[in-house]
């Protein structure tokens, strides 16, 4: 097991937000976090998503629901010119996704590019990305992560860029917006229990905050995922994939990062 952790530092910069959930601009420069490890053992865990980074990362996911088991296909993912493309299979539930093989601890700022086209007016399934943090140390159905994403109801024309926040498996907050496609960056920071979620759009300089939660300052593991159904959906149609394009993951700031034992 690696242990990279920063040298003790009376209080950290990276974030001074609480409570707050209107949209505001953000400042575009990195954080500058005192107390994180340099860039240089960072580097280490940034993907440009040449090809599966399996000292990274694992594939995962888990369903919600038993009727969702017993029709489910594990969604196609493949490496193409520096990009990593996730695509749903059809006539099932899919989905795809990974999730780290490390926790970080204390503070951190984490940023993920993501491309993603919604295909408008699909009954029979929906369309959801996540990128979220998550406590590992807690079981399924009692999980407390913080996610910020998209998603399309089936048969609707609006898709929604959203945040939500669990904690114990319990709904505390939620924010969304609407929108038509999202080609930009998604964006996760922490200051001691603060979890900030915001995102850029590409050729736009600024950030977007998206929510401030109240959430944890534990250990926290990070993992990205598409799915073709919401979590209530017992039914599927599933007459189309849908697909999601990746071509870079950064670690900016984090205190530690703490890797699972072999």
């Amino acid at each position: 097991m690696r242990n990279r952790k920063a040298g003790f530092v009376s209080g950290f910069l990276l974030l001074a937000f609480f409570g707050a959930l209107l949209s505001c601009a953000m400042d575009t420069a990195p954080l500058q976090a005192t107390g994180s490890l340099p860039q240089s053992e960072l580097a280490y865990y940034n993907d440009s998503f040449d090809k599966m980074r399996e000292d990274l990362w694992e594939k995962a996911g888990y369903l919600y629901r038993e009727e969702q088991m017993q029709n489910f296909k594990l969604a196609n993912m493949h490496f193409d010119n520096g990009r990593l493309i996730i695509r749903t299979k059809t006539d099932s539930f899919s989905k795809g996704g990974l999730s780290s093989k490390y926790v970080l601890g204390g503070d951190f700022d984490i940023q993920l590019n993501c491309k993603m086209h919604f295909i408008k007016g699909i009954y029979g399934m929906d369309q959801v990305f996540a990128m979220g943090v998550y406590d590992k140390s807690k079981k399924i159905g009692e999980l407390t992560n913080v996610n910020i994403g998209l998603s399309m109801k089936g048969g609707a024309y609006q898709g929604f860029l959203f945040s939500n926040c669990f904690i114990d498996g319990k709904k505390r907050s939620a924010n969304s917006q609407k929108i038509e496609n999202f080609d930009g960056t998604f964006r996760i920071q922490r200051s001691g229990k603060t979890i900030i979620t915001s995102y850029g759009e590409n050729g736009k300089p600024e950030w977007i905050k998206m929510n401030a939660f109240r959430v944890t300052d534990k250990d926290m593991a990070l993992g990205f995922q598409l799915r073709n159904f919401l979590p209530k959906r017992t039914r599927i149609q599933a007459s189309h994939s849908i697909s999601v394009e990746f071509d870079s993951f950064r670690i900016t700031a984090a205190h530690e990062i703490i890797e699972e034992e072999i």
